[in-house]
């Protein structure tokens, strides 16, 4: 056996200060690998041929990956960004991404935060005015009353206040006082439900070439203006680096290679063309739909708990669920009514799929089907961890202020609930106001305590996952309280698989 260090990541500015004839790209990592099956000579030899002939390397690439469909070749390049002055409405949809990806955010534990945020180009004057002010009421919230919810922490956390002040008093720095940072952390947190979604946010992004291709092209027809300003900064900062690795980003590079055009209406119209079908089927069923194919449901809480594993159903429920602001088991009914015929059904699919091309993976609401599916009412807050389970299909709707609030127990404790839900009721009043110019740019209004519902399906191997991390004693309390209504609705549906389940710090009892 041997093994050879093929390469790895290093900092941009280490291979600016390559002898300008060196042309740095990862793309001759994929070339060689991509030549391995079908090349006698060994891996070592094949990439030294890479790095010699580039544009050869390119040519290989262009064929292997795209003509030959093998797109598995793209995930040996990585690419590392920084990324800042990013809002944590658009960050949503940048991390909407699974597979080939992973993401460190600057954290609102343990950041204070300064009030910086976005200002989305889709208002106008006027509006930037008036949505400047909320903002600034949002953020004197969080500013004006930190020190009030530290104080309550160290007030109901005797035994870690005390192990705080021993820490400070042995001359132990702010920086490295474990206890005073949890405290003051799990102030910050609480403090942030009254933020709003346009908060910038920093984080350290890493995408293989196939991920960040699947990437661009998705954010690059967002309904936010800011997600399709920043799948063009992604493109434009790889296009010279590894122009071969993302040429389904660029229709004219597709075009000149493969001699066709790129086919993109999966990216433009699926969406928007699922939202007009499911509109146009709740118009016409007008509420009549049987209701004798319901799902079995169990609920506790914020959680409900759907067992069933009708297949067609459960996809077709899904896509009518994901693009509506109806409940799953509305959703349900409508599907069951809408495949009562083969005919009915067909019709159904071949609608929802109909700008589907051969490079395009299937709408994400086909994953939802044979798993533990949830509906969860959770707060933008909660929602923020919910998010990076990845390895799960996780379909959100828009915001919904109908909802409701979520309003941290420290918040109430010192008297400050009835403030914090002015800002939310101020926040959703705009949002109202906004919406109809805006749709969704209106969310960037509202503040993490908004709520949305989300529809999950998870398999139990991520469920326990999500039991180790989010049921633990040192969990954030609302995502918390989440999975602890989700892990008390699976042990009923499966007792055995799910005997061994609960936070790490549980485990061995």
């Amino acid at each position: 056996m041997k093994v050879e260090l093929a390469g790895f990541n290093i900092d941009k500015n280490l291979i600016d200060k390559l002898p300008e004839c060196t042309i740095a790209t990862p793309e001759t990592i994929s070339a060689a690998y991509a030549r391995i099956s079908r090349d006698p000579r060994d891996v070592p030899e094949l990439r030294a041929d890479a790095r010699e002939q580039v544009e050869k390397a390119r040519r290989s690439n262009q064929a292997i990956v795209f003509g030959m469909s093998h797109h598995s070749v793209a995930e040996h390049a990585y690419f590392n960004f920084d990324i800042l002055g990013i809002s944590r409405l658009a960050l949503e949809e940048l991390e909407a991404r699974r597979i080939g990806c992973a993401y460190t955010e600057k954290s609102q534990r343990y950041i204070t935060l300064k009030g910086d945020f976005i200002t989305p180009t889709e208002f106008s004057q006027q509006d930037k005015e008036t949505f400047v002010k909320l903002v600034e009421l949002q953020n004197n919230f969080y500013l004006h009353n930190l020190e009030k919810l530290i104080k309550y922490q160290y007030e109901t956390n005797p035994t870690l206040a005390a192990k705080a002040r021993t820490a400070s008093q042995k001359g132990i720095s702010d920086k490295m006082n474990r206890h005073k940072n949890t405290l003051e952390g799990w102030a910050k947190e609480d403090a942030r439900y009254a933020l709003s979604l346009a908060t910038q946010a920093q984080l350290g992004l890493s995408f293989n070439a196939r991920t960040l291709e699947h990437a661009i092209r998705t954010m690059r027809f967002s309904e936010l203006a800011e997600t399709r300003e920043l799948s063009q900064k992604l493109f434009n900062v790889t296009k010279e680096v590894a122009p071969s690795l993302i040429i389904l980003t660029d229709p004219g590079e597709f075009k000149k290679a493969f001699k066709t055009e790129l086919q993109d209406d999966h990216f433009k119209y699926t969406r928007q063309n699922l939202k007009k079908m499911v509109e146009s089927i709740i118009e016409n069923t007008q509420g009549n739909f049987p209701d004798d194919h319901l799902p079995n449901n169990i609920s506790k809480g914020n959680a409900i708990l759907f067992r069933e594993n009708n297949i067609d159903r459960s996809i077709a429920a899904a896509l009518i669920h994901n693009n509506s602001l109806l409940s799953f088991e509305d959703s349900y009914k409508i599907a069951s009514f809408k495949l009562n015929t083969e005919e009915d059904g067909r019709a159904f699919f071949k609608e929802a799929l109909k700008y589907i091309s051969r490079f395009d993976a299937l709408p994400r609401e086909f994953e939802l089907t044979g798993d533990l599916k949830f509906e969860l009412i959770v707060s933008a807050s909660n929602f923020a961890q919910l998010k990076r389970h990845r390895l799960m299909t996780l379909l959100a709707q828009e915001y919904n202020p109908e909802l409701g609030y979520t309003i941290p127990e420290s918040i109430k404790a010192i008297n400050l609930e009835n403030e914090l839900k002015e800002i939310c009721n101020r926040s959703s009043e705009l949002f109202y106001k906004f919406k109809t110019k805006y749709n969704r740019a209106a969310e960037y209004c509202l503040t993490n305590a908004h709520r949305r519902r989300v529809l999950v399906s998870v398999n139990p191997r991520e469920l326990y996952h999500i039991s180790r991390l989010r049921e633990d004693e040192h969990a954030q309390w609302d995502i918390k309280n989440t999975a602890r209504n989700m892990l008390h609705l699976a042990k009923q549906a499966a007792p055995l698989t799910f005997m061994l389940s609960g936070g790490k710090d549980e485990f061995e009892k």
